[in-house]
């Protein structure tokens, strides 16, 4: 008899809710891994009983009814007390991979082989892609716009691809994890060819610049714009934890500089302008973008990864079109010397 009392008693036990949906009214199971520790953290600390469980689509802390009262009132008063006066930015609800990313770049390295050998059978020569895609300024103040996209995915040499490919998918790959691949990249080829734009009206007609490396300075922007808003830089929090909060924002502004400082100004050819202004036009994207998260937060998941993919192939599409356009109304009927 004892083994079906003790049974019985396992069947009827209370069990152990969910806390995200009484402490913020998220759903049940989709808390991310560094939020689910953290609340494990002052629930051990306030020595309230709890377990931390992963499932398929996020982690659970969970509480013993008797404690649940006693467990939300710990973890509001801890972010009451620690978390700064701006709301945070509201992350994905599925974790990031960097795969696109990655293939995103081994796309642009083929671009690259593919403009950079002669391609008779096909009328394909290099001298022709630079001639209709540069970001020549005195072409572009005349109205030929496209210019500010396709140059992004031409580069001089090499060695000049191979650095951009490197750090791009680093800082690229920083961003996907925080606001989805798709976005990730839109805003890169947007902050990129803003920097272009920017960078032909501080020069004037004379200025001709390539590479992606404008849009790897703006990724850098944009992950800082977006920790500037989700409040990851206020310097209003208690001294300890002064150092973790300033770095939030402060790390990839801090990174964008030193890329300029050594990487962006090294070599004759090397254009400055449209570094500075890649990075100061996804500073100003990373900002609107983050202040909409804060206001209007983010779709649930099905919605998120339909938004991102959509985002993805609107990426795709600027620097598809803009190639297209300038293919269509940029070479003349004969090149000099062709």
């Amino acid at each position: 008899m004892q083994p079906l009392r003790t049974l019985q008693r396992i069947a009827t036990r209370a069990p152990w809710p969910d806390l995200a949906p009484l402490v913020d009214g998220s759903l049940a199971g989709r808390l991310p891994q560094a939020q689910a520790r953290l609340w494990s953290l002052v629930l051990r600390a306030r020595r309230v009983p709890h377990r931390v469980r992963a499932l398929a689509g996020g982690y659970t802390v969970q509480v013993p009814a008797r404690f649940m009262r006693q467990a939300v009132d710990e973890i509001t008063l801890y972010h009451h007390e620690n978390v700064s006066p701006h709301p945070s930015i509201p992350l994905p609800p599925v974790e990031e991979r960097s795969r696109a990313t990655l293939a995103a770049m081994l796309g642009l390295c083929a671009f690259f082989v593919i403009t950079h050998r002669p391609w008779s059978e096909f009328g394909s020569y290099p001298q022709y892609w630079h001639f209709v895609g540069a970001g020549d300024a005195a072409r572009m103040l005349d109205g030929q716009w496209w210019r500010m996209f396709t140059a992004l995915t031409l580069h001089a040499d090499p060695a000049h691809m191979a650095s951009n490919a490197v750090i791009g998918g680093a800082f690229l790959v920083l961003l996907s994890r925080r606001i989805g691949s798709g976005a990730a990249w839109l805003l890169a080829v947007l902050a990129g060819g803003l920097g272009n734009v920017l960078n032909v009206l501080a020069h004037g007609p004379a200025h001709l610049s390539v590479g992606f490396s404008t849009a790897v300075f703006g990724a850098a922007g944009a992950l800082a714009g977006l920790k500037a808003v989700s409040g990851e830089g206020t310097l209003t929090q208690p001294q300890p934890q002064l150092q973790a909060s300033t770095r939030g924002w402060l790390l990839p502004v801090a990174a964008g500089l030193a890329l300029l400082a050594s990487l962006g100004t090294a070599g004759e050819n090397t254009d400055i302008g449209a570094h500075f202004f890649g990075l100061v036009a996804g500073g100003l994207l990373g900002l609107a973008v983050g202040i909409l998260a804060v206001r209007h937060g983010y779709p649930n998941a099905d919605q998120g990864q339909r938004l991102n993919q959509l985002f993805g192939v609107l990426a795709a599409l600027l620097l598809v079109g803009a190639w297209a356009w300038a293919w269509d109304f940029g070479l003349p009927a004969s090149l000099p010397g062709h």
